[in-house]
């Protein structure tokens, strides 16, 4: 009977000690996740602002050197993302090989801008094109490692899917076009060739707006943005013998949809945090 009773209450107490130490676990998960979705945001800023550069360089490498003096202060942005992103990264166990591909892109990155000014535009598209493909599957591993997909078809993992994926796609099929566009407008003209990629581009914008569109059960505003720039893009590069534009003024219709696509990322982030706090 005592040896009964001591076995039952060893069961209870390691129940109890699994119960705390699994709830411990929990808590641990949802605090990093919190702190991590904060993380994303700067890495997310770090995108924006090499597509920007991308797109500043591919002007001014075009002939708009009205577009020069931008350069350098978008420089000055991006080392300052990195600067404060690096020591983020690497106080985090979770991120440490995350933290290692930060420094990469970075070396990339120091690269590149020292040796903007000799390159041609297509090189300068190529260079910032592939390290903004590698800050996108840097945001992907990021949430990965955060567990912010656990549990196919799970709230937080389809609202992390907008935000680690279908967003940032979108923002990145724009950038594109708004670096093809801008130099295209400030030779004014783009041949065949540039017809064929800014159709292409075109074509995916709306593809990705489709995916996300699919995955929210509300109509976003942003996507008023992005329509804009496609009929822009219909209307003065793709369907016209020449082209009439300023490079500034598809340089800024293009920002602005970017602009209303990080803002539609902040929206969906705010109800990733909520649920996050909320999830059993």
């Amino acid at each position: 009977m005592i040896i009964s009773i001591v076995f039952v209450a060893i069961l209870l107490l390691l129940y109890l000690i699994l119960n705390v130490v699994e709830k411990n676990r929990l808590i641990r998960k949802r605090d990093l996740q919190l702190r991590g979705i904060n993380i994303l945001r700067q890495v997310l800023e770090l995108l924006t602002n090499v597509q920007q550069h991308r797109g500043i360089s591919a002007a001014m490498l075009s002939g708009d050197k009205s577009f020069a003096p931008r350069l350098m202060g978008k420089r000055n942005d991006i080392q300052k993302i990195f600067h404060s992103l690096k020591p983020v990264l690497a106080e985090i166990p979770e991120l440490n090989s995350d933290s290692k591909n930060l420094a990469s892109i970075q070396v990339s990155w120091n690269q590149m801008s020292l040796a903007i000014e000799t390159m041609t535009p297509e090189q300068s598209f190529s260079k910032h094109t592939d390290l903004v493909r590698k800050t996108i599957h840097l945001i992907g591993d990021m949430g990965e490692h955060l567990g912010m997909l656990d549990g196919e078809g799970a709230p937080l993992a389809l609202m992390s899917n907008i935000l680690l994926l279908r967003i940032p796609l979108l923002m990145e099929s724009i950038g594109q076009a708004r670096a093809l566009g801008s130099g295209y407008a400030a030779k004014g003209q783009c041949g065949a060739v540039g017809r064929i990629r800014l159709s292409f581009l075109e074509q995916h914008i709306r593809e990705c707006q489709h995916e996300i569109r699919s995955s929210m059960t509300e109509n976003s505003p942003a996507m008023e943005r992005v329509n804009s720039l496609l009929k822009v893009l219909n209307e003065r590069f793709l369907h016209v013998d020449e082209i009439n534009i300023a490079p500034d003024t598809l340089f800024r219709t293009a920002t602005e949809a970017i602009e209303a696509c990080l803002g539609l990322w902040q929206d969906v982030a705010q109800k990733t945090v909520e649920c996050v706090k909320t999830r059993d």
